[in-house]
């Protein structure tokens, strides 16, 4: 089952705010915290969008709003959830919205590609802290986000031959097999199971606040002294060279998919949650080309989709009127 959990996460996509999820069918009676070119958008949906971003029960997600002091991160979450209801609105426009159907072949295609049964699927989503519903909606903002990019930025997303060798020979340091790699690592540990799950909710919302802390420009040291108020163990370390095949599985996929330098989103094991920093690769051999030319083909895709992805938030934005309440 432990690979299969990890075949459901491979629908996730690098980068943004990344695992966001799109606000959910507005409620009847709710708070609007924002209006969208005239569209409401709720607190309950904001809620959803929370909880779908920290990987929490919903419930938990009024904890996160609780605790939460920085009034930036919470702008910063709900301006993650408006850009979504601008790809929404741009799509319904277009005339290509995502339906329902399309959505629900996804989430079929899913289930079918791990070979779980509905009962199997709906236990494997619980475990990564999802709700069937808020699977769906993380589908839909995944083929939302890949729609508004074909109709507005195919041109700008196509690659040749060509610029996937010369993105083979730019990241081959990524995929050599039987070398050494230097990592730091800052570690959160898991809550003991009788603490219960607020503890777990805090570790969830003090790896995110570190990840982006060291991308702001913090030392993984500063970062651990920002957590330990709400992780007290919270630790840095630097074990020296290892081969890749000695870090947790979750960790060695997400160090394979980072050039030197970069440092990782925040990764969850049952032991807790890490970000991880490349530091130095060494040794080893580079697989061939054409053995990596599918998998370094999608990613390059992917990496342009980001940023055409981020232009076009940028333009929606511009023509846009937004009105945050909160």
């Amino acid at each position: 089952m432990r690979t299969r959990r990890i075949l459901l996460l491979l629908l996730l996509l690098p980068g943004l705010l990344a695992s966001a999820a799109p606000p959910a069918e507005a409620r009847i009676v709710d708070g609007v915290v924002a209006v969208v070119n005239g569209a409401p958008v709720t607190f309950s949906e904001f809620r959803e969008s929370v909880s779908e971003m920290l990987g929490i029960p919903e419930g938990d997600a009024d904890l996160y709003l609780r605790l939460e002091r920085d009034r930036a991160r919470v702008l910063k979450g709900i301006e993650t959830m408006l850009e979504l209801v601008l790809v929404r609105q741009r799509l319904e426009a277009l005339g290509q919205a995502v339906s329902d159907k399309e959505v629900d072949q996804a989430v079929d295609s899913v289930r079918n590609g791990n070979q779980l049964s509905a009962e199997e699927f709906q236990a494997a989503l619980e475990r990564e802290g999802l709700s069937l519903p808020a699977f769906r909606r993380r589908i839909r903002w995944q083929m939302e986000r890949g729609a508004i990019v074909r109709a507005l930025k195919m041109r700008a997303v196509t690659v040749t031959e060509e610029e996937v060798r010369r993105y083979y020979e730019e990241n081959e340091e990524r995929f050599r097999k039987g070398g050494e790699i230097r990592v730091e690592i800052l570690h959160l540990p898991a809550p003991p199971a009788e603490e219960g799950s607020e503890q777990a909710v805090a570790t969830r919302i003090a790896a995110q606040q570190a990840a982006e802390g060291v991308r702001s420009g913090l030392s993984f040291a500063e970062a651990v002294r920002l957590v330990t108020p709400a992780v007290p163990n919270a630790a840095a370390m630097e074990p020296g060279f290892l081969r890749t095949e000695e870090l947790a599985s979750e960790i060695g996929r997400e160090v394979e998919r980072l050039r030197t330098g970069e440092v990782s989103s925040p990764v969850f094991t049952a032991e807790g949650g890490f970000i991880v920093r490349v530091l130095e690769r060494r040794g080893g051999t580079p697989p061939p080309f054409e053995e990596l030319r599918a998998k370094l083909t999608e990613e390059l895709v992917d990496r342009r989709s980001e940023q055409s992805y981020a232009d076009i938030l940028s333009e929606l934005k511009g023509e846009a009127t937004i009105d945050i309440r909160l």
